[in-house]
């Protein structure tokens, strides 16, 4: 009797080890876009950071922040201020500028995560960031709280609809979109 012996795969055999690459390729891009949208949150964060320290130095050299300005000037003025005069606003997002009016001693720098605040008013995703000493200021003009909030449609954040509605009404004295380069 004559056995034949087969140097080959099967075709379930096949299949299997392309349906095993299939889901760690799966996993591997998801985990891949996770870094991804992490690296550009704490990058538009660092850029908020910067611009505030930015206007600390202005502060200490003029003892009060600069008028209500949209963030495109405000980089313009504050770069003698900023780290090797150039600003690293990180990918596309939307920044914000919002300064107690009367005596100029308070101010929030905000910055959209996850692209810009016209497309974070009603994404699950979306998120905001600010910076400043502005936080609990009665007479600041924006009345927020927490540094970082985001949008959880299960249970809405009281800073992310005040900071959504403020900009939506002010986006034009208050907000420059920053697309990655420069403004």
């Amino acid at each position: 009797m004559r056995r034949n012996f087969y140097e080959a795969f099967t075709l379930v055999e096949m299949l299997i080890v392309m349906g095993i690459l299939i889901i760690l390729m799966a996993i591997g891009i998801t985990a891949g876009r996770f870094a991804i949208n992490r690296a550009n949150d704490v990058a538009h964060q660092n850029a908020a950071d910067q611009l505030y320290q930015g206007l600390q130095a202005y502060y200490t050299d003029e003892r009060e922040f600069p008028d209500q300005q949209l963030p495109s000037a405000l980089i313009t003025t504050l770069n003698k201020y900023m780290d090797e005069g150039v600003f690293k606003g990180g990918t596309e997002t939307t920044f914000m500028y919002i300064v107690e009016p009367a005596h100029r001693q308070s101010l929030l720098v905000c910055v959209s995560l996850r692209g810009l605040a016209t497309d974070n008013n009603s994404r699950d995703d979306g998120g905001y960031y600010c910076n400043g000493n502005g936080f609990g200021d009665d007479e600041m003009p924006l009345q927020i709280t927490n540094k970082n909030f985001e949008n959880d449609p299960t249970t809405p954040d009281a800073d992310f609809t005040t900071l959504v509605a403020f900009y939506t009404a002010n986006a034009a004295t208050i907000a420059s979109d920053w697309d990655g380069n420069a403004f």
